[in-house]
């Protein structure tokens, strides 16, 4: 039965006119290949924590030419470097400490503190009104009118 469907992997084919085709196809694969190797191994350094662009990362990056594996660059880094990348100095600027301590205080107090400032007559307006104090709101309002009646000096 030849109805079979076969299934065929694509290749790019050289052009037949031009014998040097399959050697620019080569070529070209090459560099596409060379530039992928790159990034993948500029992953594995970063994913081992060692920046490629300054330090020891660096000069890392430049020297290695092992296994493109997180834990292979680790061991070579400790092996050759004595550097452990797993144990990271944390840099904390002293004046920074003391800012930071002295903002949490200032957050601690102001939630701490309450406010002075009196109550209005809308304020206690608005307060009798959500509570449902009909006598205190009608004294309220009338206090209101009476202030608007009295003669301004």
């Amino acid at each position: 039965m030849s109805d079979a469907v076969e299934e065929t992997q694509e290749t790019p084919t050289p052009d037949p006119d031009e014998p040097k085709g399959l050697r620019k196809q080569v070529a070209s694969l090459n560099a596409r290949l060379k530039v992928y190797e790159v990034k993948e191994r500029a992953t594995a350094f970063k994913d081992a924590g060692l920046d490629t662009t300054q330090g020891i990362g660096k000069a890392i990056f430049q020297v290695y030419d092992g296994e493109v594996s997180e834990e292979a660059i680790v061991k070579f880094a400790k092996d050759e470097y004595g550097h452990d990348v797993s144990v990271e100095p944390e840099v904390v600027h002293p004046q920074a400490q003391q800012i930071a301590e002295a903002q949490q205080r200032v957050d601690e107090l102001t939630s701490t503190a309450g406010s002075v400032a009196d109550v209005t007559q809308v304020d206690a307006l608005a307060k009798a009104e959500a509570e449902g104090d009909y006598t205190t709101t009608m004294q309220i309002k009338g206090q209101q009118i009476a202030d608007m009646m009295k003669p301004r000096r």
